[in-house]
């Protein structure tokens, strides 16, 4: 009798030490979740210098960086002078880390490559609407 009772207590501690061990891989660390924002916020003061040095060259070369501060800028889209200026400054510092964070969001159920692609492709199209709404008139 002792040996028939034994079996179903291994199988119990089995059963639990399984569940708890499952329980630990579900929830990655902070920074096996938030990475893209870390590395979003710790490019942006390297972009902030780029830009200075790029602007000497013209706005189309601050158009590859940060398309998003013409775009607000743009007297097409109508923000006023104030609220544009204020809102494009705040730009500056903000778009990489949103970048990181749409990127956070995307690797919740996309791998890897296909969020880079995401966030590239958003810069891409701020470049590109930026890039329409300047030179419409030529074309």
């Amino acid at each position: 009798m002792p040996a028939t009772t034994a079996a179903p207590r291994e199988k119990r501690r089995t059963a639990s030490r399984n569940t708890s061990r499952k329980r630990k891989n579900k929830s990655p660390g902070f920074l096996a979740a938030w990475w893209p924002l870390l590395v979003g916020i710790a490019v942006t003061p390297f972009a902030i210098h780029a830009a200075s040095i790029m602007a000497l060259a013209g706005p189309s070369a601050l158009m590859t960086l940060y398309p998003w501060v013409l775009l607000l800028k743009s007297p097409a889209i109508g923000l006023g002078t104030p609220l544009g200026g204020n809102l494009s400054q705040l730009l500056i510092y903000i778009q990489f880390p949103l970048y990181g964070i749409l990127m956070v969001l995307a690797l919740r159920s996309k791998p890897v490559w296909i969020a880079l692609a995401i966030v590239a492709a958003a810069h891409l199209g701020a470049i590109a609407a930026v890039f329409l709404l300047t030179y419409s008139h030529v074309l």
